[in-house]
């Protein structure tokens, strides 16, 4: 079986571009993104990605697996239930809603 070779975790992916995001939105301003309902659904988007992690992570924990993404030999189980019913990944899910969130709010 080949071995998984995480090289750069998925949290610090999801800051370099947030990070991307604001410096475009800051020095290339190419006009205004507004609508109306944008910072309905900018906090939408950012609740319903807490909620999705914070759900994910928990079913981790209840099933007392590993959280760690660089060591997947430690995990005891296959997690299928709950809301990886609905999402393969759902801690990668409630990332990009994060980054939508966050475009949003850079406009």
């Amino acid at each position: 079986m080949q071995k998984l070779e995480l090289r750069v975790p998925p949290a610090l992916v999801a800051v370099v571009f947030a990070t991307l995001m604001y410096f475009t939105a800051r020095w290339l301003p190419v006009g205004d993104f507004e609508f109306f309902g944008r910072r309905w659904l900018q906090w939408g988007l950012l609740a319903m990605a807490f909620l999705t992690g914070l759900l994910a992570v928990l079913k981790f924990l209840r099933e007392g697996t590993s959280l760690n993404p660089h060591d997947p030999e430690s995990s005891k189980k296959l997690v299928t239930g709950g809301i990886y019913n609905y999402s393969r990944n759902p801690m990668y899910l409630s990332l990009l809603l994060l980054l939508l969130a966050w475009g949003l709010y850079l406009g």
